[in-house]
């Protein structure tokens, strides 16, 4: 696994993490629904990732927001799968989100620092 934060953003005060993907997954939009997301993300073990960016980004709002609470300033994560986008408004392709709970988040924050 390798990678970057593509991007951190702030909507009506909570922090988002986006991840571009350029992964060619079929020649149709169908190719990019949910199913098939979820597939490529276990594939790529884009999950630990994202497992891994929220720490990352829950660590630096604790350091940077005075009443930093994951609750209610972190919204979550999108991975984007550019060939997957299109306008048609009624399917969604391409576009995974999640959320890990904050359970989640404080566990691997332990496991992680502990074996710095």
């Amino acid at each position: 696994m390798k990678g970057f934060i593509d991007l951190v953003f702030e909507c009506n005060g909570c922090f988002y993490i986006i991840d571009w993907k350029s992964n060619y997954l079929g020649a149709r939009y169908e190719s990019y629904d949910q199913p098939f997301l979820i597939e490529a993300m276990a594939e790529h073990f884009y999950f630990l990732q994202y497992h891994i960016y929220t720490v990352a980004l829950d660590r630096y709002l604790k350091t940077r927001l005075p009443d930093y609470d994951y609750d209610k300033h972190f919204g979550g994560v999108f991975y984007i799968f550019l060939r997957g986008l299109n306008s048609d408004y009624d399917k969604q392709y391409g576009i995974y989100k999640s959320r890990p709970s904050i359970e989640t988040t404080a566990t691997l924050s332990q496991i992680l620092v502990a074996s710095a």
